[in-house]
């Protein structure tokens, strides 16, 4: 998968699947575009899911003050785990 694809597919995914603050139908469409380095890092090393999940449990609870827990991550992990199979 090319870079500019990968790249909009896991902006996608962020947009529309994790949104942790539920801004996806009325914020801007590039809230979590600065999100998707570290997560194309931990794809290009082949992380699991829980790692994933983890990271996108620490953008949601340090980075933008939320209280989630690990189990709200893992369904949008494995969601972006499966990009590494295309």
């Amino acid at each position: 998968m090319r870079k500019t694809e990968l790249w909009n597919q896991v902006d996608r995914i962020l947009w529309e699947d994790w949104d942790p603050i539920g801004i996806n139908d009325s914020g801007p469409e590039d809230e979590y575009s600065g999100y998707v380095p570290s997560i194309i890092k931990l794809l290009n090393q082949d992380a699991d899911e829980h790692k994933i999940a983890k990271l996108l449990l620490e953008h949601a609870n340090i980075n933008m003050g939320g209280s989630t827990i690990i189990e709200d991550h893992l369904k949008v992990a494995k969601k972006l785990k499966q990009l590494n199979s295309k």
